[in-house]
């Protein structure tokens, strides 16, 4: 997007320090931190915005107490190597599956970045929806608004200092603590939760550790890091450049309709330089400089603007949502354009095959595993093989399998199935040993046969292809 130039996106050394375009404004000249006190704005974005957020984390801390088949909606069990998503189980053999979800959920990110920018950021990242829609919140209240809060941590630590910065951080805290165990309850059972919340912390060491980690993990990043996680640490931001175009919707400044900048109402261009786009900013740029990095897509400098417009009776839109082909005097483009076409198909790709391969999936998984040490063992009349049944149950209901003797491509063979009737719990797996025999006089070569495994739920059939070996 084009930006205003550099005599005006930088200011004078004699100047306040205002954000530019060679240097991040939280970042003081010096090295240290420049931290950023975003002023409250109200507006119809906002409220958009608010209802989203609070959608979102209803969903959530109420995902975890929603139970589909006897289980969470959504869970994670690491220890058991499996996981459940809505009714569905799956186990670390459907582990593959991941990567078609993933890439079809990414490429379809892709495609809402080259529709609209960053609103992904504004509107739905975590980051973003707690640290905005919570921690601000708990911080104006607390500490009042941005110039109070200014004038406030440059004064003396007096009491009244003190004793609302040990509120904040107290109230920060106990947050932080209880995102920390919602989050853990996508990992283990809301009632085992509650209860191992309730024990002795000695007693589960692991839980605690993890909870103890995530919650100064969290606390450090609302209270402290801020910002920076999305200027630094997110690589969303980086790649936002490659994936938009000058027909994507994006927030900007209409440069054309607000300079020249003034401060008076009837003078120049519509902008009147008040800098309240800057001072709502939760990363603190000024859009007026164009599409930049550090931009979230919040809309705060959108409502901000409007309100300004209002008050001095011009037309809203001055910062809006518009393409910056738009903003340059062109004309609009469709939105299907190629880039937008290309990872919508990607990403439709990759969505499809997880479906398909989802809905094809057997309820059950049988691999055939050599015993370690010798492929074969040589009796007095014949070549004995030894080939152990990975057996797992992939449903959250029981299930009895069948382990059933198949063709043979070469000799006549025996089978010995010590356990030929497997009953597995939900989830559950277990291994069979299966002993294979052949004439040793007659065996020439190494010769294929089979092994059927039979599921008495669906009455589906696996065929196991195997080798059978000897000198």
């Amino acid at each position: 997007m084009s930006s205003i130039p550099k005599t005006q996106a930088k200011a004078p050394r004699s100047r306040k320090r205002r954000p530019d375009l060679d240097s991040v404004y939280s970042i003081n000249e010096d090295g240290s931190r420049n931290f950023l006190h975003p002023a409250d704005v109200r507006g119809r974005w906002q409220r958009r915005v608010q209802v989203f957020w609070t959608l979102l984390i209803l969903v959530y801390v109420g995902l975890p107490w929603i139970e589909v088949a006897g289980q969470p909606a959504v869970r994670f069990d690491l220890p058991g190597r499996a996981a459940y998503l809505f009714g569905l189980s799956f186990t670390n053999q459907d582990f593959y599956l991941s990567f078609f979800a993933l890439s079809g959920l990414g490429f379809a990110l892709f495609v809402l970045t080259a529709l609209y920018g960053r609103v992904w950021c504004g509107f739905a990242c975590p980051q973003t929806v707690f640290m905005e829609g919570i921690y601000r919140r708990i911080e104006r209240w607390i500490e009042g608004p941005r110039n109070t809060r200014i004038r406030r941590n440059m004064g003396p630590n007096d009491f009244d200092k003190v004793w609302r910065k040990i509120l904040k951080h107290t109230l920060f805290l106990g947050l932080s603590y209880g995102i920390a165990h919602v989050f853990l309850s996508y990992f283990i059972p809301v009632h085992e939760l509650l209860q191992v919340i309730r024990s002795n912390p000695a007693e589960h060491k692991t839980a605690f550790g993890w909870s103890m980690f995530f919650t100064g993990l969290m606390y450090f990043d609302y209270a402290w890091f801020r910002e920076q996680t999305c200027l630094i640490i997110c690589p969303y931001g980086r790649i936002q450049s490659a994936l938009i175009d000058p027909d994507t919707i994006i927030i900007g400044y209409d440069e054309k309709r607000g300079e020249p900048r003034s401060h008076g109402v009837d003078e120049g261009g519509d902008c009147i330089d008040c800098y309240r786009c800057v001072e709502v900013c939760p990363t603190g740029i000024d859009i007026r400089n164009g599409l930049q990095m550090e931009c979230i897509g919040c809309t705060r400098c959108i409502d901000a603007c409007d309100d300004i417009m209002d008050r001095i009776a011009k037309p809203r839109g001055l910062v809006r949502y518009d393409s910056e082909r738009s903003f340059e005097g062109g004309e609009k483009r469709s939105i299907l354009r190629p880039r937008v076409f290309l990872y919508l198909c990607l990403g439709l790709i990759g969505i499809a095959v997880a479906t398909l391969s989802v809905h094809q999936r057997e309820p059950f998984g049988a691999r055939a595993l050599r015993a370690r040490g010798m492929p074969y063992t040589l009796e007095e009349h014949r070549i004995r093989n030894l080939v152990n049944v990975h057996l797992q149950n992939k449903r959250t209901e029981e299930a009895t399998l069948f382990v059933r003797p198949g063709e043979s491509q070469g000799l006549p063979i025996e089978y010995l199935v010590p356990q030929p009737r497997v009953h597995l719990a939900a989830m559950e797996d277990q291994q069979v040993p299966v002993f294979v025999f052949a004439d040793r006089k007659a065996f020439d070569q190494n010769f294929g046969f089979t092994l059927l495994i039979e599921d008495s739920l669906s009455g589906r059939v696996e065929e196991l292809h195997l080798t059978f070996r000897g000198p």
